[in-house]
């Protein structure tokens, strides 16, 4: 038996005002698990305000309600590392958010 293919779908076009973008991102996403659903963790981490809108953004993308996000965690440190299952890897991706002056 052949595994369905995975398609992600991203366009990208100018907006009218000068160094704006609009993204779209389409995945088949789901909120609830289900036995033929793997779990993928996606973390945010920075400053209250900037993860803060970090989720709304991808709220307005359409790709997760706000109420679907935990209440602020602490971040990891030295004596609460990360913890991992076996077999699980981890990606990142850093983007910079202009700070309020």
């Amino acid at each position: 038996m052949q595994t369905p293919r995975r398609v992600a779908r991203i366009s990208a076009r100018s907006t009218a005002e000068p160094g704006q973008v609009h993204l779209e991102l389409t995945l088949k996403l789901h909120s609830y698990p289900n036995p033929d659903r793997e779990p993928v963790k996606i973390l945010v981490i920075g400053s209250k305000r900037s993860v803060s809108s970090i989720v709304v953004a991808l709220h307005q993308l359409g790709f997760a309600e706000i109420f679907e996000w935990t209440d602020f965690l602490s971040a990891p440190n030295a004596d609460r590392p990360l913890q991992f299952q076996p077999g699980e890897v981890m990606k990142a991706l850093v983007k910079f958010l202009p700070r309020d002056e």
